[in-house]
């Protein structure tokens, strides 16, 4: 997805992805999807 970013967690089996947005006037994290490695990705 065109502006989001991906973040690897150390020590656990997930991906955080997640973009900024502005809420309320202030910059912010926004998490999209939470994603466990193991998924079995289609081919």
């Amino acid at each position: 997805m065109s502006g989001t970013y991906e973040k690897s967690l150390d020590r656990h089996p997930y991906i955080v992805s997640y973009e900024l947005r502005e809420v309320a006037g202030r910059e912010s994290i926004v998490i999209v999807r939470v994603i466990h490695t193991s998924r079995d990705w289609p081919h």
